[in-house]
């Protein structure tokens, strides 16, 4: 059947008249014999009214709702911190290279603790919880002017972590682990990469067997949710789901510590001072 023509009433030029179609059967959509049949339903002031605030509301709710429907990350929040040594740091003397100042320079920085107008570098916070997701990926450790670089660097578990040298002599690299199988490989110059997976979290230790002075650190995490502190002591953490959870941070020399700490949406400041740890060391 074909459909009818509709009238328009009398309606104010600032409501425009919209024409509604109603099917009679909504059964015959489904079905192959049977024709569409149209009902008109004549606009009216109310009609209308109802029509344009519907469109309105919907326009106001649509933006809300995709940003409801949307990723986990819209109602995340983020810890960020400074990493501190408040305390009397320890000098620490670099490292003299002897026979091998030709390849690796007279002395090479000690990099076991780095503290800068109190700041300290290379602290390792990690989150632990229940909503936490772990996301591998690949992480690089280069030999180069007779160091590991980076220092102290942090993966959570199940990525792979690709050796690489840049450096014009040999080295021995060999990691010390319980959980995740130990690594002991003679590297020539331009060698190519070696990549093993870190399947487990734990704290794993490096160095050469051939330059003593040569050590770094690598902290296999149980998720994705962990920064090393720069130079300048600072860390952010982003994009954590809402939640209580622990924190905590690790420093090769100087120990950890653990904050319960609950994220909301925004941003939680958490500091660590390390000196903490000795204080708590010396009342025991």
């Amino acid at each position: 059947m074909e459909a009818q023509t509709c009238e328009r009433s009398r309606v104010p030029h600032a409501l425009p008249t919209l024409p509604v179609r109603v099917f009679e059967d909504p059964k015959s959509l489904i079905s192959k014999d049977s024709s569409l049949t149209w009902l008109c339903l004549y606009n009216t002031k109310e009609l209308n009214l109802i029509l344009v605030n519907s469109l309105a509301m919907w326009q106001i709710l649509t933006p809300i709702l995709i940003v409801l429907l949307s990723s986990d990350v819209a109602f995340s929040g983020t810890v960020v911190g400074t990493a501190s040594f408040s305390g009397e740091a320890p000098a620490m003397p670099a490292h003299k290279t002897g026979r091998y100042k030709k390849a690796c320079g007279p002395e090479v920085v000690n990099d076991a603790l780095i503290i800068e107008n109190k700041k300290l570098a290379n602290a390792v916070i990690s989150l632990e919880g229940k909503k936490l997701k772990t996301k591998p990926g690949e992480y690089r450790l280069d030999q180069v002017g007779c160091r590991y670089a980076p220092h102290t660097i942090a993966m959570p578990q199940g990525s792979e972590l690709k050796i690489h040298t840049s450096d014009p002599i040999n080295h021995n690299i060999h990691t010390y682990s319980f959980d995740n199988d130990p690594i002991n490989i003679m590297f020539t110059p331009d060698q190519e990469e070696y990549t093993q997976e870190m399947e487990e979290p734990e704290i794993v230790k490096v160095e050469c067997d051939l330059h003593s002075w040569m050590a770094a650190w690598i902290v296999v995490t149980q998720n994705s949710y962990f920064a090393v502190s720069g130079k300048d002591g600072s860390f952010t953490i982003p994009d954590i789901p809402p939640g209580k959870y622990q924190l905590t941070a690790w420093h090769e020399a100087l120990g950890s510590l653990t904050r319960d700490i609950t994220v909301g949406e925004g941003e939680l400041k958490v500091d660590f001072d390390f000196s903490e740890v000795a204080t708590e060391a010396s009342k025991k």
